[in-house]
C-alpha cells in the first residue's frame, strides 16, 4: 500500500513541475531593431587623437561579431547617414558607463573611462554588448554568466556574442 501512495505522489509532483511555466532563455528585447540585417552598415567615427586606429579596430571587432548569428550581417562601413548602427567617442566620462546606446539618438557612444580603464577584450567586449542593443537585445540578468555578453554587469572576457545572445537575434529576426 506504501508503494502505491509513493508513486501517486511522485507522478503528481512530476504532472506539477511539468505544467509550471519554465523560461530557458536569459536574452531579452528592447524596442530596437535594424531594417535590413542581412545587409546591415556600420559608421564608426573615424580615428583621431582620442579615438585611435587601434580601438576603433576594436570597435569594429565587436560589430561584425554579429556576423557569427545567420541573420545579421554587417556588410560595410558607411558614413553617418546609411547607418543602421552609428558608433561614436567622447574623450568624457559618462558615470559609472564604459559605453552607452541611446534608442532616441539611435547611436553608440563609447567614453574616456571605457579607453583608459578596460583592456583590449573588455573593450571588444563592450562594443558587442552596444551593438546587440542596437540589433534590440536588452540587459538580461544582473551577473556574469557563461551565455551572454548582455549582462548588466561585469565582464566574461568574450569577444563574441554567445549562446542565448545568438538566441535572441534568432528569435527577433
Amino acid at each position: 500500500m506504501k508503494k502505491r501512495k509513493g508513486t501517486k505522489v511522485l507522478i503528481v509532483v512530476i504532472l506539477m513541475l511539468l505544467m509550471m511555466p519554465v523560461n530557458v532563455s536569459a536574452y531579452k528585447f528592447n524596442g530596437s531593431k535594424i531594417s535590413n540585417p542581412k545587409d546591415a552598415h556600420y559608421y564608426i567615427q573615424g580615428p583621431n587623437s582620442n579615438f585611435t586606429s587601434g580601438l576603433v579596430a576594436e570597435v569594429k571587432k565587436g560589430v561584425l561579431a554579429w556576423n557569427k548569428a545567420p541573420e545579421i550581417q554587417f556588410t560595410k562601413r558607411v558614413n553617418t547617414p546609411g547607418a543602421e548602427v552609428r558608433i561614436e567617442y567622447i574623450n568624457r566620462n559618462l558615470g559609472d558607463y564604459y559605453a552607452q546606446y541611446r534608442a532616441s539618438d539611435e547611436i553608440i557612444t563609447f567614453n574616456k573611462k571605457w579607453k583608459t580603464e578596460l583592456n583590449k577584450t573588455k573593450r571588444t567586449e563592450t562594443a558587442v554588448h552596444e551593438v546587440g542593443h542596437a540589433l534590440g537585445l536588452a540587459h538580461t540578468q544582473e551577473k556574469n554568466n557563461s551565455k551572454a555578453v548582455m549582462r548588466a554587469l561585469g565582464f566574461n572576457n568574450k569577444t563574441v556574442p554567445l549562446s542565448d545572445d545568438l538566441a535572441g537575434i534568432k528569435k527577433k529576426y
